[in-house]
């Protein structure tokens, strides 16, 4: 057969030996030209959503004993029988116990596929599909529970969790659906490559590009001190193991393999040693699964849901802004944020940011929180003024954190020139005193009569 040129067949369907076995038995239904169109036109915006819709699709297809040809040719000529057939597969479903969200999902891609077919069909069983049902039992970690978490896991997993519930990327960000691309060294700006890697800065700077982003917008996040000694680890370890670093590297490697497999990962055609995202999950889920506590339920993605619940915290706490926290999170800024956060960052602004992360980080670490060395300064600053006469009220809400000392000070003189006046005595003295007290620190204040003056006393010191 020749080798065909470049340009030729550009429309020709690309051959089922290539879909790999992520498909399954679902794969042969890509035999039929119709089914194949439609699953391509869903391709183009979402490979993961096109075989989840296939996979429905098939699923539905077998229980009611039908082929793409069959049901088509039902919907048009007899939409009652479908029907009926589609009522008696949800109610045998429900008797087994399956929720409405979990049936109504096998019709998604049933519908999709009418739609695309311009097949009109309006016989799908009436559901009553309750949002969050399967989550019942689900509730975020704490810091002790997602410590025990971790020490369940491997190194590289344990690098994939705390990206996960520390910087709050997404699974897929990591590995994507095909193992075609991830985060690489190059997103963690802050990260210096050689014989040990290191990080110039924590926390450290964690950039998403567009392509593994959820709303297709590329945003800045952060890695802890504990995500940083962690994943140093694991590049040591990567190191030593005879892979050579470069700004290309991902973040999360395939482990090192042998023979025909370890010959394939080295070969540029195909992905350079990047995962899926069954593997960035696959051991999580393990490991959520065997220390949830009796009666609750841990999927992987609850670690993205600890990001989110403990960034809440610190925000409540003052420690980090709304739009901030949304920005971490990778969401959708709305309005407000096109015009801020979502822009590219300028160096001041990144600069408030790290500081606020930094602030948040005991909110997020599983470890011993680091005692916050500004609270305690505000404390001690807080009864110092208050043994100076300041009212409690005027010092309500005095935060300390993330200011620098010139700040402090400035703080200070600003609060001790409010209230000076009122706890300074004044007192009327003969003039001829005037020169010697006003030497002393007295300050005038106003003549009293011809022989006498009122000056006000100095502010006395603290006695300890």
């Amino acid at each position: 057969m020749p080798r065909r040129t470049l340009g030729q067949d550009k429309l020709a369907p690309r051959q089922p030996a290539k879909l790999g076995p992520i498909l399954g038995r679902h794969k042969a239904l890509l035999g039929d030209p119709k089914v194949r169109s439609w699953w391509e036109s869903r391709t183009l915006r979402s490979r993961l959503s096109a075989d989840q819709y296939l996979r429905q699709f098939g699923f539905l297809l077998e229980r009611l004993g039908l082929t793409p040809a069959s049901v088509v040719a039902l919907a048009k000529s007899d939409p009652d029988r479908l029907r009926d057939l589609l009522v008696r597969d949800a109610a045998k479903l429900k008797r087994a116990g399956r929720l409405d969200s979990y049936i109504s999902k096998f019709h998604e891609g049933l519908r999709s596929y009418f739609r695309f077919h311009r097949v009109a069909f309006d016989g799908f069983p009436s559901l009553s599909p309750i949002k969050g049902a399967s989550l019942v039992q689900e509730r975020v970690p704490t810091p002790e529970e997602l410590g025990r978490v971790l020490d369940r896991l491997s190194l590289r997993s344990k690098v994939c969790a705390l990206f996960i519930a520390h910087a709050g990327v997404r699974p897929g960000a990591l590995g994507s659906y095909q193992a075609e691309g991830g985060l690489t060294l190059a997103d963690l700006p802050d990260l210096r490559l050689g014989k040990r890697p290191s990080f110039a800065e924590e926390p450290f700077v964690v950039r998403v590009p567009a392509h593994l982003s959820k709303t297709r917008t590329s945003y800045t996040t952060f890695g802890s001190s504990q995500l940083a000694s962690t994943l140093l680890a694991y590049l040591a370890d990567r190191v030593e193991s005879g892979e050579k670093l470069t700004p290309s590297s991902p973040v999360v490697a395939v482990r090192p393999t042998r023979g025909v497999a370890s010959r394939r990962r080295d070969d540029p055609r195909f992905s350079p040693g990047f995962v899926v995202t069954k593997a960035v999950v696959g051991e999580l889920h393990d490991a959520l699964k065997s220390s949830a506590p009796e009666g609750v339920r841990w999927r992987p993605y609850v670690l993205r849901a600890y990001c989110s619940s403990r960034l809440l915290m610190a925000e409540g706490a003052g420690k980090l802004t709304r739009d901030l926290r949304e920005a971490i999170l990778g969401h959708d800024l709305g309005n407000s944020g096109r015009y801020t956060l979502g822009k590219t960052w300028g160096a001041d602004m990144l600069r408030d940011a790290r500081g606020a992360y930094k602030r948040a980080e005991p909110y997020l670490s599983t470890g011993s929180a680091p005692a916050d060395s500004s609270e305690g300064a505000t404390r001690v600053i807080r009864l110092l003024l208050e043994s100076r006469g300041v009212p409690a009220s005027k010092l309500e809400g005095l935060d300390l954190s993330g200011k620098s000392d010139e700040e402090i000070v400035a703080l200070l003189r600003t609060v001790g020139a409010a209230i000076g006046p009122e706890r300074r005595t004044e007192k009327a003295v003969e003039v001829a005193d005037v020169p010697k007290l006003l030497e002393a620190g007295w300050e005038f204040v106003s003549p009293l009569n011809g022989s006498m003056a009122v000056l006000r006393a100095p502010l006395e010191p603290v006695v300890t």
